[in-house]
């Protein structure tokens, strides 16, 4: 594997990293404690139905083990982050779309949903492009 490859795959394991703490965090901590008074975002995390909990985690655990196995130069890891898009978008369509969030704290609140969801088409992306010069396997 070439240092620059190495050095996108850790980068990726390490952003994937704190997606899965913050999935841990967010799904153990009360709604009270996460929010720390903001009563909107209060009432998105306690009204969080259960499937996004569950697009939460997809996509934390799959960007994880895409990016795990994209350091390992495995194909698997184009079909794991692929999964994690779809769960990010799942989760992203109830916190932007079906919540009150935007519209009580306006479009910003968007940003760094996108910034994620850029970052992960962009991981699949290389990890397509790596499968397609034979460098997975």
């Amino acid at each position: 594997m070439a240092r620059q490859q190495r050095m996108i795959a850790i980068a990726l394991v390490l952003w994937n990293a704190v997606g899965v703490a913050m999935w841990a965090l967010q799904s153990s901590t009360s709604p009270e404690t996460l929010a720390q008074g903001d009563e909107v975002q209060i009432e998105v995390w306690r009204a969080m139905p259960l499937w996004a909990w569950i697009a939460y985690a997809v996509a934390s655990w799959s960007g994880l083990l895409g990016a795990v196995a994209l350091l390992l130069q495995r194909r698997v890891a184009v079909w794991l982050f692929a999964a994690s898009i779809v769960g990010i978008v799942a989760q992203f369509s109830y916190a932007l779309v079906l919540s009150p969030l935007v519209q009580a704290k306006g479009p910003g609140v968007i940003a760094f949903p996108v910034v994620i969801l850029v970052i992960a088409l962009g991981s699949m992306a290389y990890a397509h492009a790596a499968a397609g010069r034979d460098l997975l396997s």
